[in-house]
């Protein structure tokens, strides 16, 4: 009878296996491996009760109890379910004295494994060998104490013959059932977590675009991990066997080969930078290489890994390019003014720069304060608040420019940065850097003038007259002023040009604008707008159109007297005579070009009328 419980158990235990397999099977859809891994469970007490140990009729002893306690500690709630289902279903199926017994000891397993299995997860109940064996021990105790609900000569029977084998076995069994269990369920775990951090890193490889590849000491690729696109861009070989020398120039790998070796000689990192042709152009890369540590089919690899750097490499050569224009840019600036202040003003340092560009020498600037020496009247409080900030929060002032003043007292134009220095041990300075942009100023404002002023005759060109005319405008339509544009276009001027040329023409434009600023008034504008043709703008000719009509012609009829004035062009009199047209500028009831084609005709019905007159344009007669 000992022999036949042994072989029972150990036929039980062997398969149990096949739950470690179903699950692996059932990887991917777990709920279907409970289920299978239940139905195992069942069939496993199944066979047990087909080949029991009979005390006598109807009454059995199998290992379902080590069985199912197991399904309930390792399988969950599915699992023993549908074990003790069916074991419960097989026992009431075979009948007999022991049929209820044999139910209420399923139950009791299904029931103790699954409170181990809280037990476990709630209080982290260990599944160790003797924690096993003990739970085993008490849950045959039990199940013998079931036994006794059987008829009385039975139970004695059982007493006498199978409870101590049974008590001696069975618990040994559950605990090496237990423990075999246990580790299957710690190797799928394993392998869930080496199956994730796999997807992890096929992920991460697929997603960087660096291009990753286990090469051997020649070159030669082993394993791929990267995308395709990464890999060929990066020079490094696209497939298995591929070697670097089939990819890059003989020097480049041959440098990158040497680094493989030296990396598996020394075991420690290596990098280098390389370059690769590519139909796009050249691209610069940092190739990385790691000892694996390990060997691939037998031979000492490492994982080569190139990054792409052009980016950093083109932003480093900018970088430098710039470092180097500046020092150019320094070197080509005649000064650059180092002053050196406490935070009361007083002034502790003072370089050769600074006494050129501000006047001051060193001996009159060291101990005179700062608003004293540079600093305009208007700026003094501005100032003092900025310094004062700055040494009670060793914030510095924003750099920018400024208007400072010279020791004669004229303006002069500085970009200003300043420094916080705090010495410990020293009193706290602050430090200005001056560059003098004043050659800048004059040439923006050279550049303005040259953008809004005709060259020839210094007047305003058209683009400001445009200006002019559309704040006359804008002006009138709040006051109700009335102003007025008058075209002035010289008679004869192109026989001037082609008999005596252009050089005395533009003698003679320069004196027409003269003479025309002589006819107006401050607040009115003369401009050119291009060859002998020029525009006045009188502004504030009153409310009434008749008056300002009337001032209008007024003034041009002075312009007239003017430019009939005779000119001394050269060495020789000239006589010029001039056509004018008139038209009215009140409030945006027109826009910049009709007020201007309105004088343009107006002046042409002067020239019709006979020339060296003045012609008021009426918008009645269009």
């Amino acid at each position: 009878m000992f022999v036949e419980l042994v072989k029972g158990a150990a036929l039980l235990l062997a398969l149990c296996f096949l739950h470690g397999a179903n699950m692996r099977l059932w990887r991917r859809h777990p709920r279907v491996g409970k289920a299978f891994s239940g139905l195992i469970f069942g069939g496993i007490c199944i066979v047990g009760m087909l080949s029991p140990l009979t005390i006598s009729p109807g009454v059995i002893i199998d290992a379902r109890s080590v069985v199912l306690c197991m399904a309930g500690l390792f399988g969950g709630t599915t699992v023993a379910l549908i074990a003790g289902v069916l074991s419960a279903g097989w026992r009431l199926w075979l009948g007999g004295a022991g049929a209820l017994v044999g139910v209420l000891s399923i139950t009791t397993c299904v029931a103790a494994g699954l409170a181990y299995r809280y037990a476990r997860h709630r209080w982290r109940l260990g599944v160790g060998i003797w924690p096993l064996l003990v739970f085993g021990l008490l849950l045959h105790l039990a199940v013998v104490g079931l036994f006794q609900a059987l008829p009385a000569e039975v139970a004695a029977r059982i007493n006498e013959t199978v409870a101590v084998p049974y008590l001696m076995i069975f618990p040994v069994a559950t605990a090496l059932l237990g423990v075999l269990l246990r580790d299957v369920e710690q190797r799928q775990a394993t392998d869930l977590a080496l199956a994730g951090s796999a997807a992890r890193l096929r992920a991460i490889t697929q997603a960087i675009p660096d291009a990753l590849v286990v090469l051997d000491a020649q070159g030669r690729c082993m394993e791929l991990f990267s995308r395709d696109d990464g890999v060929h861009a990066a020079g490094a070989p696209q497939r298995v066997g591929q070697r670097m020398h089939d990819m890059l120039p003989f020097g480049e790998a041959q440098r990158l080969v040497q680094l493989l070796q030296d990396t598996l000689a020394s075991g420690t990192p290596h990098k280098l930078e390389y370059t690769v042709y590519t139909p796009s152009g050249i691209r610069y890369f940092e190739g990385r290489v790691q000892s694996l540590g390990t060997q691939v089919n037998g031979q000492a690899a490492v994982l080569f890994l190139a990054r792409d750097i052009t980016e950093r490499w083109q932003a480093q050569q900018a970088l430098h390019e710039s470092e180097l224009r500046f020092r150019s840019l320094l070197l080509g600036i005649p000064s650059v003014s180092v002053q050196g202040y406490r935070a009361d003003g007083t002034t502790t340092y003072w370089n050769k720069a600074s006494e050129e560009l501000y006047g001051y020498t060193e001996q009159e600037a060291l101990g005179k304060n700062l608003l004293e020496l540079i600093i305009p009247e208007p700026m003094h409080e501005a100032v003092a608040t900025h310094v004062a900030h700055m040494f009670s929060s060793g914030e510095p002032i924003p750099a920018g420019e400024l208007r400072l003043k010279r020791k004669d007292g004229s303006p002069v134009d500085v970009f200003s940065s300043h420094a916080y220095v705090n010495v410990p041990g020293q009193e706290p300075e602050m430090f200005c850097i001056d560059i003098d942009i004043s050659r800048r100023k004059a040439a923006e404002e050279e550049a303005r003038r040259l953008a809004l002023y005709d060259t020839l005759t210094q007047l305003p060109n058209r683009r400001l007259l445009t200006d002019r005319l559309e704040q006359v405008m804008a002006a009138s339509s709040r006051s109700g002023q009335i102003a007025a544009t008058l075209f002035v276009d010289l008679d004869h001027f192109k026989a001037l040009n082609d008999s005596r040329g252009h050089a005395v023409g533009d003698l003679l434009l320069r004196e027409v604008a003269l003479r025309l600023r002589a006819c107006v008034r401050e607040q009115d504008t003369v401009a050119r707008l291009g060859g002998d043709e020029f525009i006045v703008l009188l502004q504030s000719l009153g409310q009434d159109p008749a008056e300002a009509t009337s001032k209008a012609r007024t003034v041009g009829e002075s312009m007239l007297a003017a430019l009939r004035a005779p000119y001394e062009l050269g060495g020789q009199p000239y006589h010029c005579e001039a056509s004018i047209g008139v038209s009215l500028v009140s409030g945006h009831s027109q826009t910049v070009d009709e007020v201007l084609r309105q004088a343009d005709n107006a002046m042409y019905q002067a020239k019709t009328m006979g020339r060296n007159r003045l012609h008021v344009y009426l918008a009645d007669a269009g």
